[in-house]
């Protein structure tokens, strides 16, 4: 592919368009090039294009495509990107295969392969990717789509079978981290750390990528959810030995592995080091780790520092449903009953998140805890919405040890969750509480409720057998 040339007195109006204009202003300069006599220009017409896809306008992209008298390589692939991105993956490969074979690039076959990944299609990204291979035309970038290809569909053993075959000299720490990324969605930790090992064992090698934030983040969630925190310790040792700055997604796990290894104060001091403002994801792991560690005052305190941080430096910072679940929870464990109800009541009216199932099932659990089983009752059925199995669950769970009135509760809870789910434990859970009383009657009223309510759910008379 021959390299382009840009006339002097087509630069303006190619800087023009390329000042990331809105859409009126990129249809004005289209209008303008037609006007000078410019729209058969390749490289003016190529720059239009590409904006046109960037902003999902694949219609004037489209238009603008199939009314240049001539086209290149880079037109090509601007129209591939921008099919691509409209998750027109037929149209990208029919495009493909109509591209002259002297136009086509290695970006050329790695849209057409990240357009199939996309779309879950492994197999035919499989077939394009081996072709590119064949044609010398892949790169890491192609490697490194189709191992990601595998790893979101959780075929862990075809990624790896990709990246074991990769040449080491070609791998970067992006195809690493992939892989790394890859086990632990998987829910496979313990492969992401020994991934890590390799990596690190590695380094004496120049032709070995240094791990970024992301490696990091990375290992350390992995630490934190297998439990292996002396690993997550020299790993925090290491990120300050590389003199890496952690960004808020580092600096997230660093302090969720603390918060769950019960190293509070060193989760807090990252929390304070921070060298950007915290985020969301960052206010509400502080929220949560607190509580997990019986600080449920402290927990309250640092939702209303976040709410003053946000009051003064207008922060993007505001609680969400996920807040309230861990500020709600830590008044739980902490038994703040005043707290938690004062929260609860002000997170529709103050902070515009109205409460779901999970927060009812928050201020059951705090109400219960306290002994206050009546207002918990209470709470239950005038919730604006049907409770849940996990809202009457709690409701259960807690009224067992209450006595006579307790017991009431106990049934009234899984007959609710009976008429949910009939293959909910905690319906059947009430026979055995039935049972630890000696209460026979009640065990083969209750088991009895409990069959009937299966054959009717199935489609069958009580109390008859199915003949075959």
């Amino acid at each position: 592919m021959q390299p382009r040339t840009i006339p002097r007195g087509r630069a303006a109006l190619l800087r023009a368009i390329a000042g990331r204009p809105g859409c009126r202003e990129e249809q004005a300069l289209h209008c303008l090039a037609c006007k000078l006599g410019l729209a058969s220009d390749v490289v003016l017409a190529t720059a239009l294009l590409a904006r046109y896809g960037k902003r999902g306008l694949l219609a004037h992209a489209q238009r603008l495509f199939d009314e240049m008298p001539r086209r290149d390589g880079i037109a090509y692939n601007a129209m591939l990107a921008a099919l691509g991105a409209s998750g027109r993956t037929a149209d990208a490969r029919r495009l493909f295969d109509r591209m002259p074979e002297h136009d086509r690039t290695a970006a050329s076959w790695n849209t057409v392969l990240t357009c199939y990944c996309r779309a879950g299609d492994l197999v035919s990204a499989r077939d394009v990717f081996e072709a590119s291979l064949r044609a010398k035309m892949s790169s890491v970038v192609s490697w490194n789509a189709m191992i990601d290809g595998y790893c979101k569909a959780g075929r862990m053993d075809a990624a790896r079978e990709l990246f074991d075959r990769m040449r080491s000299s070609l791998r970067d720490v992006v195809t690493w981290n992939t892989m790394m990324a890859g086990y632990l969605h998987r829910g496979d930790p313990a492969a992401a750390i020994a991934m890590f090992r390799q990596l690190m064992q590695r380094q004496d090698d120049q032709r070995t990528p240094r791990p970024t934030a992301v490696t990091m983040a990375t290992v350390v969630t992995a630490c934190a959810q297998v439990g292996d925190f002396a690993l997550g310790r020299a790993v925090h040792l290491s990120i300050r030995q590389l003199r890496m700055t952690p960004d808020a997604v580092l600096s997230n796990a660093l302090m969720d592995m603390y918060f769950k290894c019960g190293n509070v104060d060193h989760a807090l001091e990252i929390f304070k080091t921070m060298p950007a403002a915290p985020n969301l994801f960052c206010w509400n792991t502080v929220i949560a780790g607190l509580g997990r560690n019986g600080r449920g005052e402290d927990a309250v305190r640092a939702f209303r520092n976040m709410i003053d941080t946000n009051r003064v430096k207008r922060s993007e910072a505001r609680p969400d449903a996920v807040t309230f679940v861990a500020l709600l929870s830590a008044c739980s464990h902490s038994g703040l009953v005043a707290e938690g109800r004062g929260l609860f009541a002000e997170m529709l009216p103050v902070h515009g998140v109205a409460p779901a199932a999970e927060h009812y099932g928050c201020m059951v659990d705090l109400l219960c805890r306290a002994g206050q089983l009546g207002d918990a009752v209470q709470l239950v059925r005038t919730m604006p919405v049907r409770p849940n199995a996990k809202v009457l669950g709690c409701l259960l769970l807690h009224a067992r040890s209450s006595g006579e009135d307790g017991l009431r509760v106990s049934e009234w809870a899984a007959k609710r969750i009976a008429e949910l789910d009939l293959r909910d434990g905690a319906a059947y859970g009430l026979s055995n509480m039935f049972a630890s009383l000696q209460r026979w009657d009640h065990v083969e009223r209750h088991r009895s409720e409990l069959a009937n309510a299966a054959a009717v759910a199935h489609g069958k008379e009580p109390g008859r057998t199915t003949t075959v």
